[in-house]
């Protein structure tokens, strides 16, 4: 009769637990980067969404829009910045640079980047980010704001290919425009 293990069946016991902790720690590991990925991500929509909900308000309580058609024919124009003017006075500036593909706002001449990612390329097809129609020429009556975002390439992996493009479309008329 003997007592205890052989040396041998020491180290194949703990060859086996190698390996199965190597096989844990590498799904874990997995876990935890596809959580981080999907929470970027999420992260990024909701962030965009808020942004187009922030931008729609002000939309509705401003009392002058710009830039404005070069005529009083003209109804639409098409820009990459949408100038508000609020009932306190405030001037806000929402500007895509597309350069670095950012969405900047500037609030009484402080600037800041409120959105990264903004690509308005849909399909080799360039989108414009704002659509004003006005009536009269300096009348606006609809801002549609149509804005194409990348998922965070920080985030993403070799294994996640391309990223789906985010669309955010709003159509917002001015409260003054609606009684």
């Amino acid at each position: 009769m003997r007592k205890g293990f052989t040396v041998i069946e020491l180290l194949i016991g703990m060859a086996i637990s190698a390996v199965l902790l190597s096989g844990l720690f590498a799904a874990i590991q997995s876990s935890v980067n596809a959580y981080e990925r999907s929470s970027a991500d999420g992260v990024n929509r909701l962030t965009s969404r808020l942004l187009v909900e922030r931008i729609a308000l002000l939309v509705r309580t401003g009392v002058s829009f710009g830039p404005l058609p070069s005529n009083a024919t003209i109804n639409n124009v098409s820009s990459d910045t949408l100038e508000i003017t609020t009932r306190s006075g405030q001037q806000i500036t929402v500007t895509w640079n597309s350069i670095d593909e950012t969405l900047e706002m500037d609030v009484d001449g402080v600037s800041s980047t409120v959105l990264g990612g903004v690509t308005q390329d849909v399909g080799g097809v360039s989108i414009s980010p704002f659509l004003l129609q006005f009536e009269h020429g300096t009348s606006l009556q609809r801002v549609t704001i149509n804005l194409a975002v990348v998922p965070d390439p920080e985030q993403a992996t070799a294994m996640d290919g391309t990223a789906d493009t985010l669309r955010l479309s709003a159509s917002v008329m001015p409260r003054a425009q609606l009684y």
